[in-house]
């Protein structure tokens, strides 16, 4: 019998070998020297993420709130260290998705013919 949770061990063991999580640690590394840019990332997420519990919610942000979110948003883009740590994310972000795709594809296909135009009789 297949113990599934090995194979996902020897993936997250095959990861960190990858150019993407390489690269990607390096980034977080070079913005953890930088203070300034750390609590500027530190207060952009959580600015983001009480922005999108609200929206959860389905609590609309006020006007100030908005401001101070792109406020920062325009002083994230403007570091450096921020803005490469976000293009390593997104590169990590695309591994892993596509990883999912090829986990996942089984269950799609599971439910494939449930989703198909039934035939003519």
């Amino acid at each position: 019998m297949v113990n599934i949770f090995d194979t996902a061990n020897e993936l997250a063991h095959q990861m960190v070998e990858t150019d993407e999580y390489k690269e990607l640690k390096a980034a977080v590394e070079a913005l953890k020297a930088d203070e300034i840019a750390v609590k500027l990332f530190r207060e952009f997420q959580s600015s983001q993420a009480a922005a999108q519990q609200k929206a959860a919610q389905g609590t609309e942000l006020s006007e100030d709130e908005m401001n101070k979110i792109q406020d920062m948003a325009k002083q994230v883009s403007a570091q450096p260290s921020i803005v490469k740590l976000m293009e390593k994310e997104q590169r990590m972000n695309q591994m892993i998705q596509q990883i999912d795709q090829n986990v996942t594809s089984p269950i799609r296909g599971l439910y494939a013919d449930l989703f198909e135009a039934p035939a003519d009789k």
